[in-house]
C-alpha cells in the first residue's frame, strides 16, 4: 500500500464525514431509506488493513456520528460490528486464487460479481443493526427491516455512483 494511496484514503474519509454531517443528515428515501456515506471509510479500507485499526476507526467514525446525530452509541456499535465482520466477509467472498497483494476494493478492479455482494452485506448488516437498536422494540422489527433494505438500496446506488466517478483514479 503506497503512501499516496493512504493520503487519498484519509482525505476521502474526512470528506465523507463532512458530506454526511452537512448534507446527508436529513436526506431520506420515502422517509425510510437513509444514506450513511461515512461507511465508505470502512468499506474502502485497504484489504490488508489490520482488524484492530478497522475496529478503532469504526468506533471513532461511529462515535463522531453519534455526537452529531444524538444517537447514544448506536452508530458506533453498528460500525464497529461491521468493521469486526469485514475479515469474515472477505473470507466468505474470497476468489479461488485469493486476493492480489496490490488489490484495492473497487468496482473497477474487483468487478460487480464480487463488489456488490461485499457492499450489500456490509451495508445491510450495518443498517439492520442500527435500525434494530434505534427501534429497541420487537414489534418494530418489520419497520427496521424495511428501513435497512431501503437504506441498503440507496447506499448501493450512491456507492456505485461514487465508484463510477472514481473509475481509473
Amino acid at each position: 500500500m503506497s503512501a499516496n494511496f493512504q493520503y487519498k484514503w484519509l482525505i476521502a474519509v474526512v470528506v465523507s464525514i463532512v458530506v454526511q454531517l452537512l448534507f446527508l443528515r436529513d436526506l431520506a428515501l420515502f422517509y425510510y431509506g437513509f444514506c450513511f456515506i461515512y461507511l465508505w471509510a470502512i468499506v474502502k479500507a485497504p484489504i490488508d488493513t489490520p482488524p484492530v485499526y478497522l475496529i478503532l476507526g469504526g468506533f471513532a467514525l461511529g462515535w463522531l456520528l453519534d455526537i452529531f446525530y444524538n444517537t447514544h452509541g448506536m452508530h458506533a456499535f453498528a460500525t464497529v460490528l461491521v468493521a469486526w465482520l469485514r475479515p469474515a466477509i472477505f473470507k466468505f467472498l474470497t476468489p479461488a486464487n485469493g486476493y492480489d497483494e496490490r488489490s484495492s476494493i473497487s468496482l473497477d478492479e474487483m468487478k460487480w460479481m464480487w463488489f456488490f455482494p461485499y457492499l450489500g452485506m456490509m451495508l445491510f448488516t450495518h443498517h439492520l443493526v442500527l435500525f434494530l437498536l434505534e427501534a429497541s422494540n420487537a414489534n418494530l422489527f418489520g419497520l427496521s427491516l424495511l428501513k435497512a433494505f431501503l437504506s441498503t438500496l440507496l447506499g448501493l446506488i450512491v456507492f456505485t455512483l461514487l465508484e463510477l466517478f472514481n473509475k481509473g483514479k
